[in-house]
């Protein structure tokens, strides 16, 4: 049995003594080795959770998961170069019918300013039961500089071209305010389409100077000979 001091009147007291029998007053209760051993453990545990990292899921690990378990790896699409096309049209007063192939369409190589900003621009060919011709159309009508005015409502222009690496100065026609220009010798142009990859126009463009197309002629031959195909049978 241990004795204690009375903390009111300082006489000794067991500790067992639930009171001072000197002056009444409440004895407080030692802890004993016991309760203090528990409560160090639960401190050292508590403290050691707080200092255990959180794992974090790994997205590079699911992605790799999802990878082992069997799904197709795709590769990429192969790039396709935009073809020609063919269409036709009908006179609705007449019922007379023509037959067209035309690249895909394009922008000039060196972006022009306001309004013609997103001016697009093909070249194509067109037959009917009696002729075929040759012509370069625009989504906004060009406005060229060096235009010569003709008779019939006609403008002559000049431009350069380029089939493969040949360079030449060429003629062609526009009608007053519209949004397609002729090439004068048709047959000649189209067997230069057949054997040329690239064809390049210049021309002389109001506020812009000098303004390049660069058509693609993918699928020129293929589409001319079932144009054609499609004109013989009228």
């Amino acid at each position: 049995m241990a004795l204690t001091k009375c903390k009111e009147c300082g006489e000794k007291v067991s500790s067992k003594a639930k009171t001072c029998p000197s002056c009444g007053a409440s004895v407080p209760k030692s802890t004993s080795l016991g309760t203090w051993l528990v409560l160090f453990l639960i401190i050292f545990g508590v403290y050691a959770v707080s200092q255990s990292p959180t794992p974090t899921p790994s997205r590079t690990s699911s992605s790799s998961s999802t990878s082992s378990a069997g799904i197709a790896q795709r590769s990429p699409a192969p790039l396709v170069t935009p073809s020609w096309r063919n269409f036709s049209s009908t006179d609705d007063l007449t019922g007379a019918r023509q037959f067209f192939s035309s690249s895909p369409r394009t922008t000039s190589s060196r972006r022009m300013n306001f309004p013609y900003t997103d001016t697009e621009s093909w070249i194509g060919v067109g037959c009917d039961d009696a002729s075929e011709w040759v012509y370069v159309g625009f989504s906004n009508a060009p406005n060229l500089t060096n235009n010569d005015p003709q008779s019939g409502g006609y403008s002559r222009v000049p431009a350069r071209v380029r089939w493969n690496e040949s360079v030449e100065n060429i003629n062609m026609t526009q009608e007053f305010g519209a949004a397609f220009i002729h090439f004068q010798q048709d047959a000649n142009v189209i067997q230069k389409m057949a054997d040329s990859n690239s064809f390049l126009l210049e021309l002389s463009w109001y506020g812009e100077g000098s303004v390049v197309f660069d058509y693609s002629l993918n699928g020129s031959s293929s589409a001319i000979e079932s144009m054609r195909t499609s004109c013989n049978s009228l």
